[in-house]
């Protein structure tokens, strides 16, 4: 009777084990304010007559007008030759609290002059670096709503042109070409700008070429996307997108540039403006391809005029306010329908990103479940890098997730949520990142609901080890190899499960009464073996750590 007993529960537990739900999920239409994405609203602080950000402005940007972007110019007219005033560093750390507060982050630029007659149009470069080291405790302190820096301070409007300085040259200083004391002297301030944000924060220059004389003229490779080098940390901006065919001077050889931007900003911010009416090419048709082609996250909204309205007119601009940036999309969702205290949580995700872009800043993924009695919650972090969810194609996630250890028994509704990283707006759904589908956002939370409930129990569910075949398996848990020894081995048939219950193939050397499996391509977590001979089945539990 023990052994009839044993065997039932043997054959329950492992349908039970098999047993999942997948879900599938609707896509939405609607235009999100997800952050760090999107149109963005101009605005310009000046030490002439600093004018301080209205807070119920800044709020109403993203509650009213699907902003969730400031772009903040910090222009430093009267400090070309002289520090930085305490007072303007109090009203830039007043300005980002207010942007802290409305749920917005910014795109920052620092400038000396939006003049060509400006006399100097800018500040030498002992001055810049002077300066970013008064900036740095400020751009530290604020990096959690600091989405991007450009590489403002040289040439008027900080475009790296228009210079007054010998040292940076080219020619928008004396009309020559940039010599390499030159390049040094911009490298040397972009590092600058590098060292003085965090290295979780990205730098932006102007033009390809900028970056291609400074750093490398190869695009940076997959391998080394965000490894915080300073070749992963420089992005790019244009400043006059669609206004000729070289984007009034942006391109130097499109014939390089365009393929050696399309892999960067694979993983690097890319965005700016419009600066004039120039149809076709300034018209949506051309627009839409060069968004997606450069991953664009986001663009103006206040310049140029003519263009922007030009895509309302032409009824791409609702198409371009839903895709600069990401659009994460969930399609379905494979999940268990029960598992045990101490198991691991299998999950298959599939998503697409319907955006021009992916993120460029870090930000974790979770599986949260919620308790339905104690409305407790347990985030489980996932390893899946959502900066890497790029393309329209389907991305399929899969992973075994450790259940937290004080976790109890009951039933959980299941969450997948990206919040912020930084630990302060993490927990504020403003700043988390909503799925463009039906039913699944909760806004009170910032949480996307998988449309799932699991049960935990405290019973085990993993297949009793018996002793109906006189076998022994190890090590446990796996790393590279597993290896069973049963004798006459031979004359049994065996079958290999994940946790879903669902058959895996593997690489496997039969010797004599041992059977070797190989376990270094599979993920980690839990797995069945089952062998049989005749009527009678075995079925056995193994771990696998790589």
């Amino acid at each position: 009777m023990k052994k009839l007993i044993t065997l039932m529960g043997v054959l329950l537990c492992t349908i039970v084990i098999a047993q999942t739900s997948t879900i599938t999920y609707t896509p939405s239409s609607a235009v999100i304010s997800n952050p760090e994405r999107g149109f963005y609203k101009f605005t310009s602080a000046k030490s002439t007559s600093y004018q301080l950000l209205n807070q119920t402005t800044l709020t109403n940007y993203r509650l009213n007008n699907n902003i969730t972007l400031l772009y903040r110019e910090f222009r430093l007219e009267d400090f070309k030759t002289t520090a930085i005033s305490q007072s303007f560093l109090d009203n830039m750390q007043t300005d980002f609290n207010r942007i802290r507060n409305a749920g917005l982050k910014c795109i920052i630029r620092f400038t000396y002059s939006n003049s060509e007659s400006a006399s100097p149009r800018d500040a030498s470069k002992a001055t810049i670096l002077a300066h970013l080291l008064q900036l740095q405790p400020y751009l530290q302190a604020n990096v959690d709503v600091i989405s991007v820096m450009q590489a403002g301070f040289i040439g008027v409007w900080g475009e790296w042109y228009y210079t007054s300085q010998a040292e940076f040259g080219g020619e928008g200083y004396n009309g020559s070409s940039l010599t390499t004391a030159n390049i040094n002297n911009r490298r040397d301030v972009v590092n600058a700008m590098l060292n003085a944000l965090p290295s979780s924060r990205m730098v932006q220059v102007r033009t390809p070429a900028f970056k291609r004389q400074m750093y490398s003229t190869t695009a940076l490779p997959d391998s080394q996307s965000f490894n915080e080098t300073n070749l992963a940390r420089v992005g790019h901006f244009n400043d006059c997108f669609l206004a000729s065919s070289t984007d009034y001077g942006t391109y130097v050889n499109p014939t390089i540039e365009y393929p050696y931007l399309m892999q960067e900003t694979k993983f690097l911010p890319m965005g700016g403006e419009t600066c004039a009416l120039n149809s076709p090419r300034s018209d949506c048709a051309s627009a839409l391809l060069e968004m997606e082609k450069f991953h664009w996250s986001y663009l103006n909204l206040d310049y140029y005029p003519g263009v922007i309205d030009g895509f309302t007119t032409d009824n791409c601009f609702t198409d371009i306010q839903k895709k600069l940036g990401y659009r994460f999309e969930l399609t379905t969702a494979t999940l268990p329908q029960a598992v045990s205290l101490g198991m691991s949580l299998p999950v298959t995700l599939k998503i697409r990103n319907q955006g021009y872009a992916s993120l460029y800043n870090e930000r974790n993924a979770y599986i949260v479940l919620k308790n339905l009695t104690t409305n407790q919650v347990y985030p489980i972090l996932m390893s899946a890098d959502p900066r890497t969810w790029l393309g329209t194609n389907e991305i399929t996630i899969t992973e075994n997730l450790t259940l937290p250890a004080n976790i109890t028994a009951g039933n959980y509704k299941m969450y997948l949520s990206l919040p912020d990283s930084d630990t302060d707006l993490s927990s504020k759904p403003e700043f988390s990142v909503q799925f463009a589908n039906q039913n699944v956002w909760e806004s009170a939370t910032g949480y996307n609901s998988l449309n799932h409930t699991l049960s935990i129990v405290a019973g085990s569910l993993a297949v009793a080890d018996n002793t109906k075949f006189d076998m022994n398996i190890y090590p446990i848990p796996a790393k590279d190899k597993v290896s069973i020894e049963l004798e006459s081995i031979n004359d049994y048939t065996f079958t290999f499960y994940n946790a879903l219950g669902q058959k895996i193939a593997t690489k496997n050397t039969l010797e004599t009464n041992k059977l070797t499996i190989n376990t270094q391509e599979l993920s980690d977590g839990l797995y069945f073996i089952e062998f049989s001979k005749g009527a009678i089945k075995d079925t056995r539990k193994i771990i696998v750590r790589n």
